[in-house]
């Protein structure tokens, strides 16, 4: 099996939040923080983030589907598709089915890797240790549906990477021959195209999570 390794480089267009899971109204504190790294405590953007939400745009938007048989041999089998499969073989002979099954279950092509501050000149990483550039806090609210009034809750605070702010990691892409490969790049530059259309994150009906993604050898 064949690799290559494509570089990647995310711009954050108005603010991101991809939280760590602490949604509970704390007072006097920050409600849903992003996640960070355990070392420095930096932010950082998952691959799974990123990976996930490709593959639910190109599912949803691009006219693949969740079925898709590309789309599952390219991030993932899917359980829906296992068991799509198995009800479509049922009928075979056992030779058969071991040939079928074999078909979905080689390795996924598409391996993400996490997302970090750029470095070097001008990088973010530096911006962020020296205090230059900081996380914003964005205070919500919660309307009452009925009486159209802000609900007894309060605001919520919600901590968000800034616009401006520039991540970089690598995908890593494994296939058997060119013709493969050809078909994984054309899928991932929809997505790309779709993501830059889009948002990443949680929130993006109320603006948050616009990003520029680029892909790069």
């Amino acid at each position: 099996m064949k690799k290559v390794i494509k570089k990647i480089e995310l711009e954050v267009l108005t603010g991101l939040h991809i939280g760590i899971g602490n949604d509970t109204v704390q007072i006097g504190g920050i409600d849903s923080e992003v996640i960070k790294d355990p070392i420095e405590k930096l932010p950082y953007i998952p691959g799974s983030s990123l990976k996930g939400k490709l593959r639910c745009l190109l599912e949803i938007e691009g006219g693949y589907g969740e079925l898709d048989e590309k789309i599952n041999r390219f991030f993932g089998v899917s359980d829906k598709y296992k068991r799509k499969i198995e009800e479509d073989i049922k009928d075979l002979n056992n030779e058969e089915k071991e040939k079928r099954r074999n078909e979905y279950q080689t390795p996924t092509r598409l391996i993400f890797r996490d997302l970090f501050l750029t470095k070097g000149e001008n990088g973010f990483y530096d911006k962020f240790k020296s205090g230059e550039i900081l996380t914003e806090s964005k205070a919500e609210i919660s309307i009452d549906r009925k009486k159209g009034t802000v609900t007894s809750a309060g605001p919520r605070t919600i901590e968000r990477i800034p616009p401006t702010v520039k991540f970089e990691g690598e995908l890593l892409i494994r296939y058997f021959n060119d013709n493969e490969l050809s078909e994984i790049l054309k899928i991932l530059e929809e997505g790309k195209n779709l993501l830059n259309k889009d948002y990443l994150g949680g929130s993006g009906s109320r603006g948050y999570g616009a990003v520029k993604v680029e892909l790069s050898d």
